[in-house]
Order: C-alpha cells, then structure tokens, then sequence
C-alpha cells in the first residue's frame, strides 16, 4: 500500500507540515506529503489531484478542521480524513467525531507524534482500501443476484423490442448507467429501438449507425466489446461535437449492440465492464432464443400449409392410439372439430365391428414399423366412407417408439371401380360361355355333317363351306381371345424377352420369312398375355409383310425380314417389331387397331386390336410407324425392366 500513498496536509503552522513532511516520507517509504496552509488552497489541490488521505489541524485561518472536514465529505466521502490539532480539547474531539473524522490525534500528544501520524495514515488508507473492496464485492454480489432476476424476465420477453426495454433498464438502475442505448441491425445498419432519457438529453433521438459508421459499428462487426476511457481523441467517434467522454460498446450477437456512456473520462471499471458484459450475455440469449421459436414457428407453419394441401388425410397418434396431431382433411372428412378431434380414441371414428382390425393395425404399426389397412370412417353424420391407412412406428431420437405416422386415402373410387370391373367381368364370363360352348358346340355339329356329305357327293360348294366353317371358327378363337386379353387379372413376372420371341415364332407358319432377334432384355409382364401380344405381332408381319396379293397364298411371307429391337429414348422404355413390307399408310395407323379391321380376306380384324388390348391391361401403349426399310413397325412403350 505504501507506495502508492499520496497525503494532502493542511495547516497554517509551518513548522508542523515540514516535521510530518519529514517524518511520513522518511519512516514510511514511498508516501508522499503535499502541504497546504489555507483551506481554500488546500480545496483546490484536491479538486486537481487525487490523494489517498487527507491530514488537517484544527485551528486554520478560514475555519475549523471539522468544517474543512465536511467541505471534503461533499466532494469525496470515502476519503480518510486525519484531523491533526496542535492544541485540543475535549470538545474539538467530540466534534470531529461526530462529524465522521476517520482519526483524532494531538500534534502535542505523548512521544513522537508524528511517527504516530504515520502509522495512523497508513491503517486508515488500508482499512479504506479494504472497505472500497468490500463495497466493490457487496455491490458485485448484489448486481449479480438482481441480473440473475433480470435473466428470467429475459426469458419470459415475448418480443425483441421487450428484451431492448429490459436490457436498458437494467443498465440503468441494476448497473447504475443511465446513459444507454440498445441498436438493432437491420436493412439500414444499426437502428435504435430503445434508449434512456439521458440520452437524449445528452444527445437527442440516438442516431442510426450505417455500415462502417463510428465505433458502434466496430464493435457490431467485430463482435468484441470495446472500451473507450475518452472518445474526444478518437478520429474514429462519430459525433466530434459530443459531451460523451467514456463509453462501453458491448455486441448483441448479430442482433445488434449495448451502447453505454458517460461525460467523465475514464468512468467505468472492470467490474463495470465485467457486468455489463453478463447482461448482453443474457439479453444475446433471449433474442437467440427468440429467433430460434420464429424458424421453428416458421418451419411448423410451412409444414403445415404443405399437409393441409393433401386430399389425403394425414395424421400422427401416440402410443396409447389418441390423436396427436393431423391435417385439416381429417376435420373436413369427419366432420368433428379440432377440439373434438382432441378428444377422442382413434377408434371412435369407426364403427364397432371395425375397432378390433383398427386395434390390430396400430399394434401392428408400433410393434413391427408398418401397416395397411382398409376401414370405413364413421362421420359425425353416421356416413360410412371407405378408406385405406398406412401407418409407420413413429420413434424419438433415443429409437423408443412414440407413436405412428400415417395416411388415409378414400377409396371410394376405387371400390366403385373394382364393382364395375366384378360386374363386367360378370358379363364377360357369360359371353365367353356362349361364345365357346353355344357357338362352338353348333359349328362342331355343322362339320361333321359337312364330313357325311362329303361321302355323298363331290361339290364344290362344299368346299366354299368348310372354309366358312374354317373362318367362323377362327372368329371364335379371335373373340375369346380378345374378351380374355382384358381381364384384370394380371400375373406379373420377370420374362426375357428374346427367349419369348422365338418361343412364338414357332408357331408363326412363316417358312419363308426370317427372323431377326436384336434384343436381350428381362421385362415385367403377364407371360401368357406377353406371348399373345408377340405372336400376333409377328403373325401380322409374315402375313403383310411381303406386299403379296391377299389372294396369292403361294406367297405367304416370301422374301420377308422380321426384326424385334429395343426402343430407347428420353421418355420411352419397350421393343419394337417391324418387317421390310410396304407399310402401313398414315392415314390407316390408327385404323388397324381398330375392331373388325383388316385388309384380307382371311383376317377376323380381330389381331391388333387385342394386341392393343393387352398392352392397355398392362399400362403399356403401342403405336405403327414406319420401320427403317419402309415396312411396318410397330413399337410397344412403358414397359418396367425386371
């Protein structure tokens, strides 16, 4: 402590500030006396100089010891004041005791009174020291415990100009720094949003601060705090003509800054900086906080505009089966209220005897991670509507299972339409029976009357005959083919295709004709409806592709190329057939897929059109062009690779 002790001494008596000028700095090493023989003069020294004591004598020119002593109360009230009087009386003691003297000693008083002197000055500046420390720590704990308040007031702040409002407010009456401003950034650089009435009395409206504008924007674009003991000498201050001296300027994360000031120079310390710096880190906090709740708002919003635009219903249940959280379709569909929708299990939405399968389902969901599943929906109304669920276990970060995620599609569309195909294959089953029993049967007895006149007599009538009998029955295989090509059953499975192709060549009466097999591939599809669709390909080409005259049977498929090969392009996947023949004329390629169809005499018109008939049961579409040699070339699209 002695070396940095600085005494003012004021006495009127020379001789007794040279002795304790003598005395103080030669037994105590490093303090310094500076003397005063007036008060006026010794007032003035104090107010231009810092001292650590004060020693005065009683009797001095203007006034006494003790009214010197309360003229330094007013202007510093923690210094230690030692009232040194040459002569004293009981009455000066009390006096000086009454009005807060830190010591009493007299000048004339026992042995060395001024090693006594010494001694006196050095435990009242410590005591003084210890007493500033413990005001420091008492008013350190203090703050501290009421900005932990201010913490939760931070996190109750709904709204970034509330956390402006608290944060200024506590620097001024927690942190005692009226002068404060809180600026957030924005389109046009650091804006105020809340300021105290110091400041603008001070300054005015605080200003905004533009990128790259004053020491508040260093402070915001570095995100450190910065600390300036006199702002006069900076060029870098953004108001030369300010009454600001000090400043704190403390960084809100990328929300903003704290701006603190004073008009004295060097006005804030370390513990003023040290907790002002905890109440941005608070503030910070909050505004992250609260940034944080808006994307989450933000996302949840999105996220529930994108599934209230399903026509599905989308739905999440927890564990025990309750509803936790859907989509508006499901209160549009059911008819119940959100609040209701709350309220209630998720078999309610069903009718009695659907409870055990939606039971099952759920169990089904949260035990094994998925489900399907097709019920009725019971309205508020009593309407029954179908609908098939999906449901998939639901589990949070740990992977415990929390519940399922689902949808559910009205099918009612669809159990229309499979009502109708029931119905029409219905139909198609009665005329596939007439078709190959009550017609076949007839043509069966026709020609075996026809083998009985042949025995009678020699015709050529008979002839003509049994070509009509020949062609009828070609109609009926034509027709069953055709009625059975549109079936929904459908048994898809791999199939190589090449392998299939010369499996139906051989049942192709094309002697001569030669096939050319330029693909190998594996593709999904109905074996027997595949086979069919081939083989009247491939008929169809033998049989037009030479060009011959339909009368000319010699001819049949002389001379012809048939070639399979894979189509391949941006949007299309399948195989074509084509043949070097003359084609198919533009305006006859959709016609020949046409029922009925055909430019032979032989042909039932019948082999393109289930051709087209199978490609639709398998989603597949088939179209003629014109191959590279001129030909036909018929290509089938939309096919799956196995």
């Amino acid at each position: 402590m002695t070396d940095r002790i600085r005494v003012l001494h004021v006495d009127d008596d020379p001789e007794i500030t040279d002795a304790s000028t003598s005395v103080l700095e030669q037994e105590q090493c490093g303090i310094t006396v500076v003397a005063a023989t007036t008060v006026a003069d010794g007032l003035h020294r104090l107010d231009g100089n810092e001292f650590d004591c004060v020693v005065a004598g009683y009797d001095l020119p203007e006034q006494t010891g003790v009214e010197f002593l309360n003229a330094v109360r007013k202007r510093q009230p923690d210094l230690p004041f030692i009232l040194f009087a040459s002569e004293g009386s009981e009455a000066a003691a009390s006096d000086a005791i009454s009005a807060g003297v830190t010591e009493y000693l007299r000048a004339d008083g026992g042995a060395k009174p001024y090693v006594r002197l010494a001694h006196s000055v050095v435990d009242a500046v410590e005591r003084a020291a210890d007493e500033t420390e413990h005001a420091h720590n008492t008013r350190r704990e203090r703050v501290i415990e009421e900005l932990h308040t201010t913490a939760r007031a931070f996190m109750r702040a709904t709204s970034e100009d509330a956390i402006a409002q608290i944060t200024v407010d506590a620097a001024r009456t927690i942190l005692n720094m009226p002068a404060n401003a809180v600026h957030f950034a924005d389109d046009n650089g650091l804006t105020p949003v809340t300021w105290t009435d110091q400041v603008e009395e001070l300054i005015g409206k605080p200003p905004v601060f533009t990128p790259g504008d004053g020491l508040a924007w260093q402070a915001f674009e570095t995100g450190e705090t910065r600390i300036h003991d006199d702002i006069s000498s900076n060029p870098d201050r953004y108001n030369p003509e300010t009454d600001i001296r000090s400043e704190i300027l403390l960084p809100l994360g990328d929300h903003g800054v704290l701006l603190i000031g004073s008009c004295e120079v060097s006005a804030f310390d370390d513990t003023d900086v040290t907790l002002a710096r905890t109440l941005t880190v608070h503030a910070t906090a909050a505004l992250d906080r609260l940034d944080r709740e808006r994307q989450l708002r933000e996302e949840r919003e999105f996220i529930d505009q994108a599934l209230d635009t399903l026509d599905d219903l989308f739905y999440v249940l927890n564990a025990d089966g309750s509803f936790r959280r859907w989509n508006r379709r499901l209160p549009e569909v059911t008819g119940y209220s959100d609040a209701e929708i709350s309220n209630l299990e998720v078999c309610e939405f069903f009718p009695p005897e659907e409870c055990d399968t939606i039971h099952e389902a759920i169990d089904q969901a949260l035990n094994h991670g998925r489900t399907t599943v097709e019920a009725e929906i019971r309205t508020a109304d009593g309407e029954l509507v179908p609908y098939e669920f999906t449901g998939t276990r639901l589990t949070d970060t740990d992977g415990e299972t929390v519940g399922a995620v689902g949808i559910g599609r009205n099918i009612s569309q669809r159990r229309a339409y499979e009502q109708r195909l029931e119905r029409q294959n219905e139909r198609l089953d009665e005329f596939t029976s007439i078709v190959s029993h009550d017609l076949r049967n007839p043509l069966t007895i026709a020609e075996g009357n026809l083998d009985l006149a042949r025995t009678e007599c020699d015709s050529d009538y008979l002839d003509e005959v049994s070509d009509a009998h020949e062609r009828m029955r070609a109609l009926i295989d034509d027709l069953l083919t055709f009625a059975r090509a549109g079936e929904t059953a459908i048994d898809i499975e791999p199939v190589a295709l090449a392998t299939m192709v010369q499996e139906c060549w051989q049942t192709v009466e094309a002697d001569r004709a030669t096939l050319a097999v330029e693909i190998d591939r594996q593709v999904r599809a109905d074996p027997a409806k595949l086979r069919r669709l081939l083989a009247n390909l491939l008929r169809n080409s033998v049989e037009h592709g030479s060009g011959r005259s339909e009368s000319d049977d010699e001819q049949s498929g002389e001379n012809t190329t048939v070639s399979v090969g894979p189509v391949e392009d941006a949007d299309r996947h399948g195989f074509y057939v084509a043949d070097d023949g003359p084609g198919v004329p533009p305006d006859d390629r959709e016609r020949v897929f046409e029922e009925g169809y055909s430019t032979g005499e032989d042909g039932t018109g019948f082999g393109l059109k289930i051709v087209r008939r199978i490609a639709d049961a398998h989603g597949w579409t088939v179209t003629v062009t014109e191959s590279e040699t001129g030909g036909a070339r018929f290509e089938v699209t939309g096919l799956e690779p196995a």
